[in-house]
């Protein structure tokens, strides 16, 4: 399985497939850390995802950056880690 195809079948699996490309991995302007306010989200979901992004990382270094900055909040992420998780994709 290549990449590309990879990486459709998680936007798919996210029912993301018409989404809006941007042009920055991350929003400058969002500060994340383990005490962020909102509401806890599914850790399963969460470490699943980034988990397949972690595929995505062997051939694009800024890939890898980002996934590493928000597997940090693996164990309680929330609804702003997840957003910064979709962003990537």
């Amino acid at each position: 399985m290549n990449q590309e195809k990879f990486a459709k079948e998680i936007l798919k699996k996210l029912k993301m497939e018409d989404c809006a490309k941007v042009n920055t991995l991350v929003e400058c302007e969002v500060k994340m850390s383990k005490n962020d306010e909102g509401d806890n989200i599914n850790s399963t979901t969460f470490k699943s995802l980034v988990g397949s992004l972690r595929y995505l990382t062997c051939t694009r270094l800024d890939v890898l950056f980002r996934v590493r900055l928000v597997s940090r909040f693996i164990n309680t992420p929330t609804i702003t880690h997840f957003k910064a998780l979709k962003r990537i994709l």
